[in-house]
């Protein structure tokens, strides 16, 4: 299984250096968060380089019912540089067949006279069921996405956008309807780029929910046992559990707005200050801050990945590492869980997952008998909803995972 960086502001040398280090192996590029001429000299500097690194650029038309508001936040996205093929639309506009298709048409140009690897397809977010006016809406983006596509005349590979609100998933039903209509195409893509939105790229629980997880994980498994690749943004530390159920890659970047994907990006500003440097441990399935990691380090040594980037994380600064650092140790953790979790076949990676869900939580129950207090977002509370997604999801998709 891939891992991508999923780019956005202040990128600096990040990517560069991640795939210096081998630890990302493409990059979906935000055309928020850099200048067409920028992103331009990226992708072809990337080709020539780095021939085999995957060069994705998310459309992000999804942003375009939040281009009304006087306070979006859609940086270069809402200047000229990406006129070409965005610009503010309504829900109205795009019930008719004939402005989807004028959308695709644009979008996939655009993106021919780049030097990307594959075309994403554009889409709009479905916010609360997939028995709506956007779901229908983002069918016809789904159905047109080909033909337009094959105009081009190109040999680069065609994933179409797919995504959801969270709270559209809820809906088991509806899901599986939904599903089969898509799977089901006159003339399908090759695959799609998966995203699941939360209201906030700081709510934790809404995507870190049983449900939630397994109808995500149902998603990636339903599209693949069809023939289609799936590509999951934002997925961060979810990657090698989509991973398990057949996803082809997963992508994650450096702020928690990388990490979650959620149209709170585009709006209005709530300030805020800079996070606490964190380390994700393979053992805890989790991140924890640098303090916790130098206060447990010794004692614990399992929550150490020994891997090359634990050297970001020295003993003698207090195991603070500097904060353009961060996100090398984050890719090659999950990176590395990729390479534990994603087996020959689904049993067999859901019972690998399992045994590690087992292994956190005897971990942090150690750590509690000692009387050291985790951070909130240290803790244990993403065990059990993830555990319950695995049996969700292996109910649902007729597994065994007992003897």
């Amino acid at each position: 299984m891939k891992l991508f960086a999923q780019h956005g502001a202040q990128c600096g040398q990040k990517i560069d250096e991640g795939i210096d280090r081998k630890i990302i192996d493409g990059v979906v590029y935000s055309p928020r968060d850099i200048s067409y001429k920028n992103l331009a000299t990226e992708l072809k500097k990337l080709k020539d380089s780095q021939p085999e690194i995957e060069r994705l650029i998310d459309p992000q038309f999804y942003a375009c019912f939040a281009a009304t508001g006087a306070e979006s936040r859609l940086g270069f996205l809402g200047k000229d540089d990406y006129i070409d093929y965005f610009k503010p639309r309504t829900r109205r506009e795009l019930e008719r067949e004939a402005s989807v298709i004028e959308v695709l048409r644009d979008s996939l140009c655009f993106q021919k006279k780049l030097e990307v690897s594959a075309h994403i397809a554009p889409n709009i977010l479905i916010p609360r069921s997939l028995d709506s006016i956007e779901a229908v809406i983002a069918k016809n983006f789904i159905r047109n996405a080909s033909e337009e596509h094959a105009k081009l005349k190109t040999k680069r590979r065609l994933l179409v956008t797919l995504a959801i609100a969270r709270d559209a998933l809820i809906d088991k039903q509806e899901l599986t309807e939904f599903l089969n209509e898509i799977t089901v195409l006159d003339n399908p893509p090759t695959g799609f780029y998966l995203l699941i939105g939360a209201t906030s790229s700081e709510v934790r629980g809404e995507i870190c929910n049983a449900d939630t997880l397994s109808a995500w994980m149902l998603l990636n498994h339903a599209l693949k046992i069809n023939g289609f690749e799936t590509v999951n943004g934002y997925s961060d530390i979810f990657t090698p559990l989509l991973g398990a159920t057949g996803a082809d890659a997963g992508c994650t970047g450096w702020f928690s707005n990388l990490r979650t994907f959620s149209m709170g990006r585009f709006g209005p500003s709530n300030g805020g200050r800079l996070p606490i440097p964190r380390y994700l441990s393979k053992r805890l399935l989790n991140r924890i801050t640098f303090s916790e990691l130098d206060a447990l380090r010794t004692r614990f040594p399992q929550v150490l990945n020994e891997l090359n980037t634990d050297e970001l994380y020295d003993t003698n600064a207090g195991s603070e590492p500097k904060r353009n650092q961060e996100v090398f140790q984050s890719w090659e953790a999950i990176k590395n869980l990729n390479g534990e979790f994603v087996k020959g076949n689904v049993r067999d990676s859901l019972i690998a997952l399992s045994g590690a869900l087992d292994k956190a939580g005897e971990t942090y129950s150690a750590i509690s008998r000692v009387g050291y207090a985790l951070d909130t977002k240290s803790g244990d509370d993403h065990l059990a909803p993830i555990s319950e997604a695995v049996r969700l999801f292996a109910c649902a998709a007729e597994i065994k995972l007992t003897a």
